[in-house]
């Protein structure tokens, strides 16, 4: 009998030596806030919560792991619709997907298995990439080809989001319609005039979220790439 799968995302914020310590505590607690939500989204998605160490460095662990990556662009997005041209926000993600062996009651980082040293091992070896994912070896193969050709595709798209393309997507993963995203967002900073139904439209245009949607979509519904227990 297989054994329950489990996805592990760990993260740390992208050139946080840049950011004050007040900009760091605001992008953590946007984190925490983040993974709230999206438990509210899609109940029973993640184990306890998301746990921070260091002043910039998170963890969060998944029962749904067909999920991930959906998981891994709300957070993302939850940080980058901050940026402005003082103070950029971003994560870099390690997604590991595999079997978990005990879960600690208190602090997800104190949780043992692959998954967890699959998802901590890849962040410290990522480098410049923003979005790695890989798979125990459970005869995957269709899960690794994800992690190995989806995933930086999808790292390169997300990365290219500017903070209004990342409101507009924010939204759209929230389940909101366009014009609720727009009444959402302040006013162009340049003509004062609220953003529109067909501004937000565009946004989304630009950052290919139509695609990048279906993709997820597809991904977590596809039985021969989860082949899950």
């Amino acid at each position: 009998m297989k054994k329950k799968l489990y996805s592990v995302l760990t993260g740390d914020l992208v050139d946080s030596s840049k950011l004050t310590s007040d900009e760091s505590r605001n992008a953590m607690q946007w984190l925490r806030e983040a993974a709230r939500k999206f438990n509210d989204l899609h109940p029973q998605s993640i184990e306890g919560e998301l746990d921070t160490f260091r002043h910039d460095t998170w963890q969060l662990l998944m029962g749904r792991p067909f999920l991930c990556l959906r998981a891994a662009v709300f957070m993302r997005t939850a940080l980058m619709l901050h940026s402005t041209t003082k103070a950029k926000y971003d994560s870099r993600i390690s997604i590991g997907i595999g079997e978990v062996e005990m879960i600690a009651e208190s602090r997800v980082s104190d949780s043992r298995g692959p998954a967890f040293l699959i998802s901590g091992k890849n962040l410290d070896t990522m480098g410049r990439n923003r979005l790695v994912c890989e798979v125990q070896d459970r005869d995957s193969t269709a899960l690794a080809l994800v992690g190995s050709v989806v995933v930086p595709l999808l790292d390169c798209v997300v990365t290219d989001w500017t903070s209004t393309e990342a409101h507009a997507v924010s939204g759209s993963l929230e389940g909101l319609t366009q014009e609720s995203i727009a009444q959402l967002l302040p006013p162009n900073p340049r003509t004062e005039r609220a953003v529109t139904r067909q501004a937000v439209s565009d946004s989304l245009e630009r950052g290919y979220w139509r695609t990048v949607e279906s993709v997820l979509n597809d991904l977590e519904t596809n039985s021969k790439v989860w082949n899950l227990p």
